[in-house]
């Protein structure tokens, strides 16, 4: 039956069911009925998930301005050491002077204490205190050794006379001694050097003064009171009625036994105080102040000493001036890594005086030191602290067809600090490699040894040998080469 067509109305646009005339085959009949399909659901952009490697490149850029601004800190902390040096800094006049780095395998630096008084010049100007210092930064050991300002000593210009006239004879006769332009504080520190390195023998080693530091008192309490006072054990009562007071005047000064804490002042006239005992008293307490000064550092750590540097350079302007160059980064490096890890036992602390060079005269008021307990005493002075609790004795044996070079090899090794009975000839020769042979068990000193000549380091004795020292050291083809 066929269905009369209607008029189409708006509504008719709309989708609704339609005939659909069956395909051949096709298993739909007239009656199926086609159903619109339902439109499919819009296709939405999935949610794009982080990254990782925009997060890793906000971590590298983080970790580089990180590097950038400690890098610009460490410029700027630099740059303020470097100023700060440039005022205390000053040029060794020496015809000797190293060249190479200061500390390049420990150095000796030579402390002068000046008592100088710009507002009386009538009165000179002369050395109060001479200390020579060894830094080892390998080690990290280091030594001091006081000279008496009365010792008699070969003075260039003088000849023989007191120590303590070196400086002022150098800073009278700068450019006489030195050259034009020297200025008198360089003229006293170089002839200052120069005369402890002849009295101490220390060329004779292999040895030299290799920087300076010059210290006034005002410099040295500033230097106390830039750390925040010392603290001091004070070993007995001290009363001196005769200090020096600044107008050339006297006062009483009195320390109680016991610790305590002290300030710039008050450690100078302790360091300085000499009626209560002697020069040598006055030596010993000079040393206890310097250890106290030390510690007071390193307990700062390395990099608390680096950020305190240009404060305490700025302290010390016009009061300090020292050959060592302090501004450059090896020499900060090499002070920083020595000052934040020594150990209080690895200080030593000697004098030069009647317990340690028995064997001297006095002339007058002057000190006349036997060269033998002189070159005793270096030995312990550039000997490492532990080292020498050790006392350990050393032989060296020739394994080589080489003659003499057991000799020489002692020699250089008496320089070095090392206590040396004579050498010999080992029963065979032919030996490769030279050998250490810690036969009393002086761990500190063998070690010390074997890095020294790079040798191989064995315990008890060597075969064939009855020890005749507590190290044994026989020397292989390679120490004749």
């Amino acid at each position: 039956m066929s269905i009369p067509d209607r008029p189409r109305g708006p509504s008719d646009d709309r989708p609704g069911p339609r005939s659909v005339r069956p395909a051949p085959n096709n298993a739909y009949t007239d009656e199926t009925i086609a159903m619109p399909r339902r439109p499919a659901a819009p296709q939405l952009p999935r949610p794009r998930r982080a990254a990782p490697r925009r997060w890793g490149r906000l971590i590298v850029r983080g970790l580089l301005v990180l590097l950038v601004l400690a890098l610009a800190g460490v410029l700027l902390l630099y740059v303020q050491i470097r100023s700060a040096a440039g005022t205390i800094v000053v040029a060794d006049v020496r015809p000797n002077a190293p060249v190479s780095s200061p500390l390049a395998g420990g150095m000796n630096l030579l402390i002068v204490g000046v008592d100088e008084r710009p507002d009386h010049p009538e009165e000179g100007v002369r050395s109060d205190t001479l200390i020579v210092v060894h830094l080892d930064p390998n080690g990290r050991w280091a030594s001091m050794l006081s000279i008496p300002r009365d010792s008699r000593a070969n003075v260039r210009g003088l000849g023989e006379a007191k120590i303590n006239a070196a400086y002022g004879q150098g800073y009278a006769a700068a450019e006489e001694l030195y050259g034009p332009g020297t200025t008198p504080h360089a003229g006293g520190m170089a002839l200052a050097a120069q005369t402890v390195e002849g009295l101490l023998q220390l060329p004779q080693r292999g040895q030299h003064i290799d920087a300076i530091a010059q210290i006034n008192f005002d410099g040295f309490a500033k230097l106390i009171d830039a750390l925040g006072g010392v603290t001091i054990d004070v070993p007995k009562p001290i009363v001196d009625d005769e200090y020096p007071t600044p107008d050339f005047g006297t006062m009483r000064v009195e320390f109680q036994p016991g610790l305590q804490a002290m300030d710039g002042e008050r450690a100078l006239i302790y360091a300085r105080t000499r009626h209560a005992d002697s020069d040598f008293g006055r030596a010993e307490r000079q040393q206890q102040v310097l250890r106290a000064i030390v510690e007071k550092m390193r307990a700062r750590g390395g990099l608390g000493q680096l950020l305190f540097a240009p404060t305490l350079l700025s302290s010390l302007k016009g009061a300090v001036e020292t050959t060592l160059p302090i501004a450059r980064l090896d020499v900060l490096a090499g002070l920083g890594w020595i000052g934040s890890g020594i150990q209080p036992s690895e200080i030593g602390q000697l004098r030069l005086d009647p317990a340690s060079a028995p064997n001297y005269r006095e002339e007058g008021s002057d000190l006349i030191w036997d060269p033998n307990d002189v070159r005793a005493v270096v030995d312990a002075f550039l000997t490492r602290p532990s080292e020498a609790a050790e006392a350990a004795t050393v032989q060296v044996l020739n394994g080589t067809a080489t003659a003499g070079l057991a000799g020489r090899v002692s020699l250089e090794l008496e320089r070095a600090g090392f206590m040396i009975v004579p050498a010999g000839n080992a029963p065979v020769t032919g030996v490769a490699k030279t050998l250490v042979y810690d036969v009393a068990g002086k761990p500190r000193t063998s070690q010390r040894l074997a890095q020294l000549l790079g040798a191989e380091l064995r315990q008890g004795a060597p075969d064939g040998i009855v020890p005749s020292a507590d190290i044994v050291v026989v020397l292989g083809d390679a120490a004749a080469q």
